[in-house]
């Protein structure tokens, strides 16, 4: 059927439109209608014509909006008759596939004459927005491809050949376009960069309380350490927060800024000339403040834990896994000062706690080494990482003997090295072949 005549419903324009109707039929044009604006994109579906007669008294929002959610659903060419004059700025309704303008109560011959033409121009138009299409989609795939190799040649010292190899690898054996294996690479990437920021977050909010923890007992300088941990926290943060993250994780990231917030506020004293706060001897401090470090924790935790699910791969597991080690490592550290500075029960509550620090590190560590996501590299930062575990849990022991002063500085000592040893594990996960191609 090659028209469909639509009009308002108003009994002189549905006169008119039957009355077309009647007569493009007699001329042999196939032609149905009238049919109202409203029902106008249910009446295309149904009966699929290859063109639209438009009837219209005055170009009115109905009509405008009438033939938008034509052209957006089922888009087919447009005849316009009317007496309206011509607006201004005509682009609006020639994105409606607008083709052809006509007089009000056009001629069966004028129409007839005009049809032709509309549907040979329509059909031109369609083609060149398909291939404008396809010359967008070919472009968005290839700064994809770059963007994807830029980040194999950083991450796998790859020339840009070989990156562009390794892509081309990949499409073949996941049956997938090159720019989507470059696309999920880049996602990909982005989301392991995503968790391990966050997964760093766990570890300075436990940081910040260790290097508490040491100023009281050696009476040493943390004002260093304070403030790289806070500007490490702040950079993270920012980070995070420039990401179009899903409301929920967003907030998530909300409630770990909160917490952050509230450890500054009693971090600043602490940092400040003449000692912690006036009137709070150290041992208060430090449970204030380590309160605080776990809402921080806890916060951060579960927005890393959010980021990971979000991602929706399973192979980013490993990174939160061995991000997590970092904390672990600076959350042994901290809970074995505390329990030989805070009073009798929180003393006792900070040893059963490291206990159970210890078991949660080591379950992980063997996770990790039986894992089967694992290079050279990645094994052999982990045998680093199990020697110095075994020099920090020496240190652990030591705390507590007649030269506490030489374990406590071989616990902060290894704490430290640890954490360095699974910064740098972290690391190779997120840049390793197996998570950035999945």
């Amino acid at each position: 059927m090659p028209l469909l005549i639509t009009c308002p419903d108003n009994p002189p324009c549905l006169a008119d439109a039957r009355a077309l109707v009647d007569g493009l039929q007699a001329a042999g044009v196939a032609a149905s209608g009238p049919v109202h604006c409203h029902m106008l994109v249910r009446e295309v579906v149904r009966l699929a014509p290859e063109a639209v007669l438009v009837l219209a008294p005055a170009l009115d929002v109905p009509l405008h909006d009438a033939l938008a959610l034509l052209a957006g659903s089922a888009a087919r060419p447009v005849l316009l008759a009317t007496a309206a004059a011509p607006p201004a700025d005509l682009q609006p309704w020639l994105d409606l596939n607008l083709v052809a303008w006509l007089p009000a109560s056009p001629g069966i011959q004028a129409v007839v004459a005009a049809l032709p033409l509309a549907l040979a121009r329509f059909a031109r138009d369609q083609a060149q927005q398909q291939a404008l299409a396809g010359a967008l989609a070919r472009l968005d795939e290839r700064k994809w491809v770059d963007r994807a190799k830029g980040v194999l040649m950083r991450a796998q010292q790859l020339s840009e050949d070989d990156a562009f190899a390794l892509l081309r690898t990949a499409s073949m054996q996941a049956n997938l376009r090159v720019g989507e294996v470059s696309r999920s690479l880049i996602e990909a990437a982005q989301a392991a960069d995503a968790i391990n920021r966050a997964g760093q977050l766990r570890m300075l909010s436990q940081r910040h309380v260790k290097a508490l923890a040491l100023r009281a007992v050696a009476r040493g300088r943390i004002e260093d350490t304070l403030a790289e941990t806070a500007q490490r926290l702040q950079r993270n943060l920012d980070w995070l927060g420039k990401l179009n993250l899903p409301p929920a994780v967003g907030d998530l990231l909300d409630a770990t800024r909160a917490a952050w917030a509230a450890l500054q506020h009693i971090a600043r004293p602490v940092a400040a000339p003449g000692g912690p706060r006036a009137g709070l001897a150290w041992p208060a401090l430090l449970a204030e403040t380590d309160t605080l470090a776990e809402q921080l924790l806890a916060s951060a935790d579960a927005l890393t834990a959010a980021l990971e699910a979000a991602s929706g791969r399973r192979n980013l597991q490993v990174i939160n896994l061995s991000g997590r080690q970092r904390m672990l490592a600076q959350r042994l550290a901290k809970q074995a000062l505390l329990a030989g500075l805070l009073p009798a029960p929180q003393a006792a509550a900070h040893a059963a706690a490291a206990a159970q620090t210890v078991r949660e590190f080591e379950t992980a560590l063997a996770a990790l080494e039986q894992a089967p996501l694992a290079t050279d590299a990645i094994r052999a930062a982990l045998a680093q990482a199990r020697g110095q575990w075994q020099r920090l849990l020496e240190g652990l022991r030591g705390i507590d003997g007649p030269e506490a002063a030489i374990g406590r500085a071989a616990l902060a000592r290894e704490s430290e090295a640890l954490v360095a040893s699974f910064e740098q594990l972290t690391s190779l996960y997120e840049h390793s072949m197996q998570v950035l191609l999945g």
